[in-house]
């Protein structure tokens, strides 16, 4: 009795793993490893509330989400946004920012002015999900370092 028990409860659990969403794999053919232009601003377009997407240099594109300005660099295996301030910040609340924040680096370029970054690798492969999902931890880590500097 206790071996079938035990066996129903393992065919229950496989069941269970191979079921389960988060092991889904994509197909080979979804994986992402380099990111064309096309790619690019297709990805960037389809996201929520881009508005004026245009390329402003190889590799380079500048739009706006909800009001703010972003670039969007992208160097084949390498994807990084990009947003800049006019805005001047003490060291130690930039250092404050990166200290207790995650997923993005901020710091004062050679004028002064506050910026916040974020870099995607793409050489081990990423779905396009994966990119959308990563944009949107951006977007709203860069509306709450907006935040930041107003404080």
């Amino acid at each position: 009795m206790n071996k079938v028990l035990s066996s129903v409860v393992a065919a229950v659990v496989m069941s269970l793993v191979l079921s389960s969403p988060s092991l889904v794999r994509a197909d080979d053919s979804d994986v992402i490893k380099e990111m064309s232009a096309g790619q690019v601003e297709r990805i960037v377009k389809g996201f929520q509330d881009v508005q004026d997407f245009r390329e402003v240099a190889d590799g380079a594109y500048a739009f706006n989400v909800d009001g703010i300005k972003m670039l969007i660099f992208n160097k084949g295996n390498t994807l990084q946004l990009h947003a800049g301030f006019s805005t001047k910040i003490s060291l130690s609340r930039i250092n404050e920012w990166n200290r207790t924040k995650r997923l993005s680096r901020a710091y004062n370029d050679k004028d002064g002015d506050a910026n916040i970054e974020a870099d995607l690798e793409l050489t081990g492969g990423v779905t396009q999900q994966n990119v959308k999902e990563w944009m949107k931890t951006y977007v709203i880590s860069l509306k709450a370092f907006k935040k930041h500097l107003d404080q």
